[in-house]
């Protein structure tokens, strides 16, 4: 039995959480004796209770208030020398760090969910992001395996640090739709979409590095009136950009039913400037949404996968550039690009997938010289 404890902040309904929840779901439990470990109260969209179905041990160092990280990392070697679990596996940078002062004792396993640059500078100013990238790097270098969450990652830190990073592209764990406009009209009318509108769909973090605020101001300036702007999610920008609400312009907030959300949707839209592998790009592949998406490596990776043309690439400074590829992606013959896209999923990005993956590593880590 190999013993594997994740460390992470808090099991909120966030990225980073629902990869870690999708290894987990798809582990083989006669094999791994899996805990968790988390460092900061839960918040109200925590996925706590999802992870207590599972045949694992949770255990909430700090339930009720946040901590220094000194005293969580006291807390965590505390437990672990109960515990004596084969390795951990972080999975946000509070984890890294601490796990960089038990890498002497414990086989450390670090998932990089975004390569450290420009979403530090947006979370903590221009200065203090650049000391956060230079400590997120020094930490992950000296871990033993520090796991991309794409390729794209991988070769990020090939090009910019000289680093071999392996990777394990993320995976989702939603069905496939089978197609059926009977739900599909059905949604659209219990979401309050027309039927004349074409609607493209944002899911994620109203802050500046996902842009929602360029794709609320283009869509308000559209000249084509039949497309329309779904955005779910909450985030510091939120309440600021409420008030481009219209009939073509939807802002129903953070939703637990994205899947419906999808099936109701045309098309999948991101003006971010850096992701990892978004869950939510994945997502919308289940539903089988065309895609319009902004021009950064993680983007331009899953298309690599996919033979036909089911997205365009745009320039996610310019709005002319959004409506021009919005008209291309209109030009598409929608089922065929949709079933191409639903294979692609099923190919490369399913959570089981990605599970196998990591069990491997779990496996071939353990196989090592142990530390203690």
């Amino acid at each position: 039995m190999i013993k594997v404890c994740f460390i992470i902040s808090s099991l909120c309904n966030e990225g980073p959480v629902n990869v870690m929840y999708n290894i987990i779901r798809y582990m083989d439990f006669d094999r791994f004796d899996v805990s968790i470990l988390t460092l900061i109260p839960e918040k109200p969209n925590s996925r706590i209770e999802d992870f207590r179905k599972l045949p694992v041990s949770i255990y909430q160092l700090f339930p009720d208030q946040k901590k220094s990280l000194i005293a969580m990392y006291r807390e965590v070697r505390k437990r672990l020398e109960t515990l004596k679990p084969d390795m951990l596996h972080a999975h946000c940078p509070r984890s890294l760090y601490i796990l960089y002062f038990l890498r002497k004792k414990y086989r450390t396993i670090y998932t990089i969910h975004i390569y450290p640059g420009r979403q530090q500078q947006v979370l903590y100013g221009k200065w203090k992001g650049r000391l956060v990238t230079f400590l997120n790097n020094f930490a992950t270098k000296r871990l033993d395996l520090p796991i991309g969450c794409a390729e794209s990652v991988g070769e990020l830190y090939k090009q910019h640090q000289g680093w071999d990073i392996p990777s394990i592209p993320n995976g989702c764990s939603l069905p496939l739709w089978t197609r059926n406009e009977d739900e599909r009209r059905r949604l659209r009318q219990a979401f309050g979409l027309r039927d004349d509108i074409r609607y493209f769909i944002f899911i994620g973090r109203f802050s500046k590095e996902k842009k929602p605020e360029f794709l609320v101001e283009a869509f308000h300036r559209c000249p084509n009136k039949q497309l329309g702007l779904i955005l779910l999610g909450d985030g510091p920008l939120w309440k600021e950009l409420k008030a481009y609400e219209s009939e073509r312009i939807l802002m129903p907030g953070f939703k637990t039913n994205v899947y419906d959300y999808l099936i109701a949707s045309d098309f999948y839209i991101s003006a971010s400037e850096v992701e990892g592998l978004a869950n939510t790009l994945l997502e919308s592949m289940t539903v089988g949404l065309p895609m319009l998406l902004s021009d950064i490596p993680s983007h331009r990776e899953v298309l690599r996968h996919i033979p036909q043309q089911v997205a365009f690439i745009y320039d996610n400074t310019r709005s002319e550039d959004l409506f021009r590829c919005a008209d291309q992606l209109l030009a598409l013959d929608y089922r065929t690009a949709s079933d191409a896209i639903r294979k692609a999923f099923s190919d490369y990005y399913t959570a089981r997938r990605m599970s196998l993956d990591y069990q491997k590593a779990y496996i071939d880590l353990f196989s090592q010289s142990p530390k203690h």
